[in-house]
């Protein structure tokens, strides 16, 4: 099972209070991003690049490097995030486990459920991430390291 300084889902990815909260918080050297999409675009790649503090690498993976990338590869003064719930579940098909998982801003959209401040989820999202949670991964919700974390036990009746 694979432990970093922080694992999250937040739809902005690289953003304000990632840059000013998290980091701090983790004490991060580096920042991964693990999605499809951006890791094909080079010019969102520089802009994520120019956002990261100095001192802090950041570094941009498909999923299906994964595996090979995380092997044998301390991760505790690092932040892996991801853009979105799928995206994770993409991830742990590729054999991949993490201990904790924490669920930030996920905007809204059609289907989504308001389940905690700006974080929205779809029944299926949030069933998904039960089963990621009965198989061991430590799920919550938070958005600031400030505010309490919120297990999805808290949110189950917004379904």
């Amino acid at each position: 099972m694979i432990k970093a300084g922080l694992v999250r889902v937040d739809s902005r990815l690289l953003h304000g209070q990632v840059v000013t909260r998290w980091i701090g918080q983790t004490n991060a050297k580096e920042v991964i991003i693990f999605d499809d999409a951006l890791a094909n675009d080079d010019f969102m790649i520089e802009v994520f690049q120019m956002a990261a503090p100095s001192g802090v690498t950041l570094i941009v993976k498909s999923i299906d490097e994964i595996p090979e990338f995380l092997s044998d590869r301390g991760l505790n003064n690092s932040i892996i995030l991801f853009k979105s719930i799928p995206m994770v579940l993409k991830a742990m098909t590729t054999g991949i486990k993490f201990e904790r998982l924490q669920i930030g801003g996920i905007g809204g959209g059609p289907d989504r459920t308001v389940v905690f401040k700006n974080i929205t989820l779809t029944k299926d999202e949030f069933d998904e991430l039960i089963k990621l949670q009965q198989d061991g991964t430590d799920i919550y919700l938070q958005t600031v390291p400030e505010e309490r974390e919120v297990k999805l036990e808290d949110i189950k009746n917004k379904f």
